[in-house]
């Protein structure tokens, strides 16, 4: 223990530090200051600082990536997530709940990426959706599983400090000022549920640079009434490791969805498409695609912005070249030429105007046709099967704007659509779908105790809805997903794809339950929201 000589001035500050101790004491066990309550004694401790949404740098890039998947007609892909862990040990966050709210916010208006929250470790996934399998009638897999790790952290990577003091009898003063750099690193990839096999190219890899500046003042020595004073003063700045590995995490929402869809993303995060890392993606995706792959993508496009209808397929049909001729006219470029690597840019990251393939004006009265249905009984003892019910109808379209012009074209002719069911299995069923005219088909099964309604296609493993006359569909075809034969089964037909025309709100994903309660009203929402007849037809009851 330190003693102080009696006349040691410092033994009267000692003192009096004790009694001030001891008074504070007394006045914690008295009570708050002017004899404050409980519950006023709680509300004084409350942060002056209210709550707040958080903003990083990546939420405008987050709804923009939303706003551009939304225009795209981007859908049904699909995501689960395993634990995203902090290799380091060192950056105590929850990155598994950050990609979580991240990729919510990126889906609030395309409802394009659908997240399954399960567990962490993968063998205990596959079991879980083995056992669901059995239970449920469309516990399907999520195509891709995303995977990440806080990967590194090297502190004090660079160091530099200066000071400067002045020393007089009885005053002396240093200045100091200390800055510190370290590295974060966030690493993320895409992988195949099937395979467990990582997607090529979709990866994110980051760094974030954190500087810690420290400016201070001390060593201070003075004489205040013969009483030694030493004083120390420091003010410093450190930038948020948690709030670096949410900007990084945030980040990778934006890298591994975009270069899955091959979108531009880059344009949501500010870089120019001339940059030369863009370029080179670009190049990436070109090449990595054969001529039947960038057949079926260029087409996609070419739909989703009205210029081409007609099938994903790698056929380069005569309505195919002609859609290619009129886009590279749109883009300023001669109609005659190839779909080479300058196209194939400028198709990804150039937008123009709707093509001539855009959807009509919405009809200020509707056109009706003629409902026919009829439907024969009977069974099949070795196949199961059961005649077909025919259904179509006209529905109604929306009100309220300027008449249709007596010039307009003619509609084109409204879809008989021919629904078949067909025992394939145990408690399992096909449904076979056959159109007298081309179009686009969307098919839903009805809970018949829970009255829940589900998209069973398109899908995830089937995503063009494109059907051509007098081929049959079937469903699930290649779908891995069972069809049990309680479910009420219809489909809708559109003699244009109207995924495109739909609101957010009539997005749902595939085997997601719809906010609709009957087929009816689904196929009235179609049609009101496209502007197009839509026909429905009901698969016979077993």
């Amino acid at each position: 223990m330190t003693r102080f000589a009696p006349t040691d001035p410092r033994r009267t500050v000692v003192r009096g530090l004790a009694a001030a101790l001891a008074a504070l004491q007394l006045a914690g066990c008295a009570g708050g200051p002017g004899g404050l309550s409980a519950a006023e004694t709680r509300a004084q401790s409350n942060p002056l600082d209210r709550a707040q949404v958080t903003q990083t740098n990546f939420t405008p890039a987050l709804r923009c990536m939303d706003e551009l998947m939304f225009e795209l007609g981007t859908r049904d892909v699909t995501l689960m997530m395993e634990e995203l862990r902090d290799a380091t040990q060192r950056v105590p966050v929850s990155g598994r709940d950050m990609m979580t709210s991240a990729l919510a916010d990126m889906t609030r208006r395309s409802r394009a990426v659908q997240l399954s929250a399960f567990g962490a470790d993968q063998a205990n996934l596959a079991q879980l959706l083995q056992q669901a399998q059995k239970t449920q009638p469309f516990a399907v897999v999520p195509e891709f599983s995303v995977r990440g790790a806080i990967s590194q952290i090297d502190e004090d990577v660079r160091r530099q400090s200066s000071s400067f003091g002045v020393l007089a009898a009885t005053f002396g003063l240093r200045l100091g000022n200390e800055t510190r750099l370290s590295v974060l690193g966030f690493d993320a990839a895409m992988v195949r549920t099937d395979t467990f096999i990582v997607v090529p190219g979709v990866a994110s890899k980051n760094t974030t640079v954190i500087t810690r500046q420290d400016n201070s003042a001390g060593d201070g020595q003075g004489r205040i009434l013969n009483t030694g004073t030493v004083f120390a003063f420091s003010a410093g700045r450190t930038e948020g490791t948690a709030q670096a590995a949410r900007n990084m995490v945030e980040l990778a929402a934006v890298e591994l969805v975009g270069k899955l869809i091959r979108a531009p993303y880059w344009q949501c995060l500010g870089v120019a498409d001339s940059q030369s890392g863009v370029q080179r993606e670009l190049e990436d995706w070109f090449l990595s695609m054969d001529e039947g792959e960038r057949t079926v993508f260029i087409k996609e496009r070419l739909r989703a912005r009205r210029w081409f209808d007609g099938a994903l397929d790698d056929s380069a049909s005569p309505a195919y070249t002609q859609a290619v001729a009129a886009y590279r006219r749109a883009l300023g470029l001669p109609a005659a030429g190839d779909t080479d690597l300058d196209f194939f840019k400028r198709l990804i990251t150039e937008r123009t105007a709707p093509g001539p393939l855009a959807a009509p004006a919405r009809r200020a009265r509707a056109r009706v046709a003629a409902t026919e249905t009829s439907a024969e009984a009977s069974t099949g003892a070795s196949t199961g099967a059961t005649a077909p019910t025919v259904a179509s109808a006209a529905a109604t379209s929306g009100a309220g704007t300027a008449p249709e012009p007596a010039t307009a074209a003619a509609p084109p002719p409204i879809a008989r659509l021919q629904l078949t069911r067909r025992a394939a299995g145990t408690g399992r069923e096909e449904l076979q779908v056959q159109s007298d005219v081309d179009g686009y088909v969307y098919c839903y099964a009805q809970d018949p105790a829970t009255r829940e309604v589900r998209r069973i296609f398109p899908n995830r493993f089937v995503r063009d809805p494109r059907i051509s006359a007098g081929r049959r569909l079937s469903v699930p075809g290649k779908g891995r997903f069972r069809l049990p034969a309680q479910q009420a089964l219809a489909c809708l037909h559109a003699p244009t794809e109207v995924y495109g025309d739909l609101p957010a709100a009539l997005r749902w994903g595939d085997f997601d339950t719809v906010r609709l309660n009957s087929f009816e009203q689904i196929q009235q929402a179609f049609a009101q929201a496209s502007g197009q007849n839509v026909a429905i037809a009901l698969a016979p009851g077993r």
